[in-house]
Formats: structure tokens, sequence, C-alpha cells
């Protein structure tokens, strides 16, 4: 064999060899078992670790998902079933808004999470994006259910929670949604609905807005001055701020200041609410209640719903007394007591207002008040004790030059009250009697004299003053605290000007001296000039005027009154001409319609407007009896209440005739409810009966002095989590325990409460 053949051979032997290996390897007899794959179709699509096990592995159990393998079963998959795969969106668990809010980790449990339960705060869920929409199935589970367990399951805390509606079908929409009630991105609210729609709560964006407005240009107002901002906001950011005071402050900072688009019907609901939520919870008066309350009053007042207003006032003061804010409290840290003490005599300057000097309406009066008067402002924010002194009668020395404007307001107030009970008394005493009256005057016009010769130096008014306060947030108590004294003038002197509602008839002004009568007339006269001279000086301040209750447009409106009425009665000797006249009514217009975008406001701005075009010709007339009445005692026509006190202005059906009922004469009427002490008593022909007890006397076996009294119902509490030892709010939710100790110093047998017993007791008897 040659070796040409050899090699053909050779050839053939190594094809056949590669074609039986071929046929050996395409047998599947002869392949190696595969290898199970150990990761999942789920885990190799998240790129994550898979532990393998069948028949669902831990990942898919955790999540929910479809577990499948990819191996020997199943030998024809590839690269295209990997990618045809679509994982299924997972339904992450939500953090509660408090827990999300802190950054804390939050069980998720429900109703309450672990944090939320052992703090005993409330938890609620934000709704997800996905359960915002009208047609998810989380809506269609709300629908049936009440507001209540709406708000516990889908909604952020009260403080912060997102603005919903509701719309005809009943379903709920987030920010977006369109509805009858949305609320934009930037926080303002848009409302076009009906008013039986369910109220939801404002979210963080016009929360921040209201307190940045409130404490920025409301706050200064006197009546308001009773919130401690840091305070307060410690107290929001620690998630227990009260439900009715946020709202009472949205209320009242949307209908002063414009915080957006539909904002002010927004707070108008939520001044509703706010009421609603004191009145369901009358067992439990507490010093936040109050706070709240007052927010309230003031709203109803500048909305003009006077009357509501008037009957909060009775409930106010009914906690106030039941929870002894009359009374220092030594247990208390300093900014507790100086809160306390401001709501105190915000209730006081409220209740002022609304009797008008007539004692039937009075529900607190200031000697029972035995509180401090307010400390400056500095030290209140910056938490500084100040030790400050009572409400006495008449100041005999000096004002120290640490005094606070707010105590100075307080004060000026309490004086024009004395003034204004003092003349409604007169105008309803026997002209008989009338013969002090010139000594009476005398001594109230001292007393405001004295008020202001013994004011500091840099609170006296003078151009250079007011300008450095121009852009001082104590403007506007400055301003009132001068616009006050020269209008308590005006009310003392202003009952002989004949011919006014407030004055004396004719017949009355008759018996007094004519010097005397020219002399009260020109000082009602150059007071009035006077305060139109501050207006004016008001309104060329390069910061303008800032934000003010109803007293500023009230004086302007009783100012120019004061100066048409003199104008019209003796052209002579008012010295103006009827261009300047009616510059001066101008003036005082246009320190009024800076609170015209208030209805109480806009309503003192038509009744000036009014008094602009046609003067006093037509209320020229006297208009009270001209014969003395022959009974010995006037009687009081409604018209002597001023145009617009709350009381003149209320909503009440007179059934019995009111007016017809008659006023007491001095002679009758024992103590002025704005204090008990006059240095001048007029003298009566008819003896007094004797006094079993006055209304400002000590509770038995309590001297009023000693503030020191132990007090069962305002024990020391420890603050909670996140709040600081000093905090205007420490004892704020303390309640009144009506059990047997709660009143061992209060002056009250317990056992008349829980027994009939008190309907035999004989009240003439009894010290109160």
């Amino acid at each position: 064999m040659d070796m040409e053949d050899m090699s053909v051979q050779m050839l053939a032997a190594d094809t056949a060899a590669e074609v039986a290996a071929d046929a050996a390897a395409a047998d599947p007899t002869n392949r190696h078992p595969k290898k199970s794959s150990q990761t999942c179709i789920p885990c190799r699509v998240r790129k994550v670790r898979c532990d393998g096990r069948r028949d669902v592995c831990q990942n898919c159990e955790r999540l929910g998902f479809t577990c499948s393998f990819q191996d020997a079963a199943s030998p024809n998959q590839d690269s295209e079933s990997l990618t045809n795969f679509t994982l299924p969106r997972r339904r992450v668990r939500l953090a509660c808004a408090n827990c999300h809010s802190r950054k804390a980790r939050c069980s998720g449990e429900t109703p309450k999470c672990a944090r939320c339960q052992a703090q005993g705060i409330e938890c609620v869920y934000k709704p997800t994006k996905r359960s915002g929409g009208v047609n998810s199935a989380a809506q269609q589970t709300h629908q049936g259910t009440t507001d209540s367990e709406l708000e516990s399951v889908s909604s952020e805390p009260p403080e912060k929670r997102v603005m919903t509606g509701k719309d005809n079908q009943g379903s709920h929409h987030g920010p977006q949604g369109s509805d009858q009630h949305t609320f934009e991105a930037n926080g303002t609210s848009a409302l076009s609905g009906s008013s039986h729609e369910p109220f939801v709560f404002p979210d963080e964006a016009l929360i921040q807005r209201t307190f940045n407005n409130f404490f920025r240009h409301i706050h200064h107002v006197p009546i308001f001055s009773f919130l401690h901002r840091a305070s307060l906001m410690q107290r929001y950011h620690a998630g227990m701020m009260d439900k009715a005071l946020l709202l009472a402050l949205v209320g009242i900072t949307s209908l002063l200041m414009d915080l957006g688009p539909g904002t002010r019907e927004y707070g108008a609901r939520c001044i509703d609410e706010c009421q609603n939520m004191v009145l369901r919870d009358l067992e439990n008066p507490s010093t936040i209640k109050i706070q709240a309350v007052v927010l309230i009053m003031k709203h109803r007042m500048l909305s003009r719903k006077f009357t509501t207003a008037f009957m909060l006032a009775a409930m106010a003061t009914r906690f106030a007394y039941a929870l002894r804010l009359n009374y220092e409290n030594p247990n208390l840290c300093f900014l507790a007591r100086e809160s306390r003490r401001r709501l105190m005599w915000a209730l006081l300057t409220i209740d002022s207002g609304i009797n008008g000097g007539c004692s039937d309406f009075t529900l607190m009066p200031s000697e029972s008040l035995h509180i401090q008067l307010p400390c400056t402002e500095r030290n209140f924010e910056f938490d500084l004790p100040q030790v400050t002194e009572y409400l006495r009668t008449i100041p005999t020395r000096p004002f120290p030059d640490d005094v606070g404007s707010l105590a100075l307001h307080v004060r000026l107030l309490w004086m024009r009250s004395r003034v204004l009970y003092c003349t409604k008394n007169v105008l309803g005493m026997p002209e008989s009697e009338l013969a002090q009256l010139p000594e009476l005057v005398k001594v109230l016009s001292e007393e405001l004299a004295g008020f202001n010769d013994h004011l500091p130096a840099s609170f006296k008014f003078s151009e250079s003053n007011l300008q450095l306060r121009a852009y001082s947030p104590r403007l506007c108590v400055y301003i009132m605290i001068h616009v006050w004294w020269r209008q308590c003038h005006c009310d003392l002197y202003r009952m002989f000007l004949v011919g006014l509602k407030e004055a004396l008839p004719q017949s009355g002004v008759n018996r007094l001296d004519p010097q005397f009568v020219a002399y009260c007339t020109r000082q009602c006269y150059e007071q009035a000039l006077a305060m139109a001279d501050i207006f004016k000086l008001i309104l060329s301040l390069d910061g303008g005027l800032p934000v003010t209750d109803l007293d500023l447009p009230s004086c302007a409106y009783q100012c120019a009154r004061v100066i048409y009425f003199a104008y019209q009665a003796n052209q002579a000797e008012s010295g103006l001409t009827s261009s300047q006249v009616h510059e001066l009514g101008t003036r005082c217009l246009t320190i009024a319609k800076t609170m015209d975008h208030i209805p109480a406001g806009a309503a003192i701005v038509a009744d000036l407007e009014k008094l602009i075009a046609r003067g006093l010709s037509t209320n020229a007339t006297p208009n009270r009896p001209e014969t003395p009445n022959t009974n010995g005692s006037n009687l009081v026509p409604q018209h002597v209440l001023p145009r617009h006190n709350p009381i003149q202005q209320m909503q009440a059906v007179d059934e019995g005739g009111f007016a017809n009922m008659p006023i007491l004469s001095p002679t009758t009427h024992m103590t002025s409810p704005q204090g008990s002490s006059m240095s001048t008593p007029i003298p009566h022909s008819a003896p007094r009966p004797a006094q079993l007890h006055s209304r400002g006397s000590p509770l038995p076996g309590t001297p009023i002095g000693d503030f020191n009294m132990n007090k069962p119902n305002l024990p020391p509490v420890m603050p909670p989590d996140g709040i600081d030892n000093n905090n205007a709010f420490e004892g704020a939710m303390d309640g009144f325990d009506f059990s047997f100790e709660s009143f061992a110093n209060t002056g009250l047998e317990s056992a008349a409460w829980i027994s009939n017993d008190w309907l035999n007791n004989d009240y003439s008897q009894t010290a109160v």
C-alpha cells in the first residue's frame, strides 16, 4: 500500500469519527443534565439576588409577585421572554403625615401607627396620587362614608390637610380635581360650590401664609395681642395645634388680609366650623377655646353679625370666670400668665365696646379683674418677666418709662367706659338732679387730663413721635391711644350738643349755666378738630396706615359727625367755611375707607358718605322730649346707643317694647360696672337703699390681694415632648373640674350644683 492510499483511508476514518461524534451529540440521551436556574424571572428582571426557593421565592412572596423559574422544563425560553415580562406596580407602604413631616420611621399601621399611638396624637395618611382620581377604587370606597371617617383614612392632619372637594356625585377630588371646590397649587381656594359641601381643613401653604400675615400685620391690634408667636409655632410644629384655634386664625386673617382668591369665603367657612366645634364641646372649657371664641367674635362683628358676637361674648366670659382667669396663677410660667392677662383684657375691651355704657349689657366689670396690666411687647416676645401695676382709678403719678402701650390702651378704654356709663345715666336722671352735672364733668375731664399729663415723653403725641413709629408694629396702638383720648372728650361733652341723639333735651340744658354749656360745646368741637389733625398726619406717613380694628373708622365717623353738627348749629363760632368742613369730612372718609374691605367697615363708610352728602341739616332738631317727664324718670329710646354700637345693629325682635324700657336714675343705680369708685358722687335727694353686698366685693374668706391661694383646678403640668417649659400655652388645655375640691376657693357650694337645694337658697343674703 502506497502512501497516498494510506492518507485517503485515514481521512475517511477521521470523517467517520466526526460524523459518529456529531450523531452521538445530537442524541438527547447522551447529553449532560442542564443545571436548574436558581434565579426567578422577576428577580432577574429586577436584577436582585434571589434565594431560589420553590414554588415562590422570598422576594416575590414579600412583594406579592408571581414567581416563575426558567429551568429544564422549559428549554426553549429565550431572551425575548424576559423582555416581554413586565413587573406589576407594587404598593409601597406610606408614612403618616406626622411621621413624614418629622422624618421619623412610621410603622404604617392603621388606624394609628406605633409612633402616633405612643405620643397620643392624631394619625392620618395622605392620599396618594393614584387615589386622587375620580374613578379610583379608594374614592368609590369613600362614597357613603361620613366626613369624619373620610378624614381619618385619607387626609393629612388638620393643620396640614390638603384641600379636597366633593362633586355632585359625592366623589372627593384632590388639588387637581375639576370639582366645584378646587384648591390651586399655590394654596388658594376657588369657591364656587354651595354651602352643603363638606368642610375640609386648610393645607400647609395657606396655614403658613396665615401665620406670616397674622403676626406681621394683625397681631399688633390690641384685641389680638394675646397670642405668643414663638409658643404658637412651637406647638404647631410639635403637631399639637388646636383645630379650632387654627381655623379661627385662618378666618380672621383671611378677612383682614388678602390671602388669595376665594380665601375670604373659605375663611368664613373656617369660622363657622370653628364655632360649631366649640359649641359641640361646651362641657370642656379651656383657655384655648376662649382664644378661639375671641377671634370668632371679632370676625362676626367685622362681618356685621353682631347678634352672634353678642351671645358668644357671654359664653366666653363664663368660660373665663369658670377657669378663674380673672385671678393671677403663680403656678404658671410668665408667658402663660401674660397671655392669659392679655386675653382677659381683650374680653374686657370687647365687653366695653358692646355694652356702650349700659350696665344691663355689662358682663365683665373691671373690678372683677384681679390681674396685672399687660407688659411691654418686647418683654412678652422675648420672655422677659415684668411686674406691672393693676388697674387703678386715677393715675396719681407719672407712668413708668417702661410702661407698655397695650397697658395704656387698656387703661384709656376703661376710662372711656366710665365716661359712657356716666353720660348714659345722666341722660336718664331726673332733670332736677342736673345741678351737680358740672362737678361730675369736671372730675371726668381731670381724669382724662391726668392721663395725658402722666404719659412718658416718648408716648406724647407729636409729629416726630408719629414718624418714629411709621414702620413700627406699635404704630396702631400709638395712634389709637391718642385718637381714643380725644374721642373720650367728645363722648363726655357731646351730651350738651342739643339735637344729637346722645344729648340732653333742651329743657335739661336750660337748667345749666350757659357759660358751662358753651364751654362744653366748644371743647367737644375742638377735640374733634384735633382728631382730624391726627388723621391728616396719619395720611402723610410714608409707610401707610397699618391694619386697625373698627375703632379707627368709628372714631372717624364720630369726628365728622361732631364737626358737621357744630357747623350746622353755629356756623359763626365754628370759624370754618363750608369747603373747609367738607375737606375735614373727606379726610375722615379717607381714614374710614381703610377698612371698607370688610362689611362693618363698608357700612361705616356708607354712613359717612351720606353724612358728607347731606350734612346734619335734617337731624339738627332736638329728638328728645322738651318737657321733663312727670313720673320722675326719663325713658331711654333705642337711639341713645351709638349708631355703630353692636347692640344697635343686632337683629333682635323687639317683642317687649325695648324703646319704652325705663332706665333707673343714679338714685337707684348704685355702682358703675366699669369702676366702683367715683371721686365726686352726685348727691341725691332720696336716700339710697342699704347695700348688703356690692358687685365688686371680694369672695368670702378670700382676700383679693392673695394671689398665692391654692387652685386645685390649675395644677402645674409637665410640658409634652417637643414643648419648652416656658410656653404661652402652658395650662391652656386645663379645664374646670366641677368637683367638690374645685370650689374650695371660689365661694360656691358645690353641693348646690348637684342637688335641688339651690332652688330654695336666699341669694339676697349670700355674698357673691
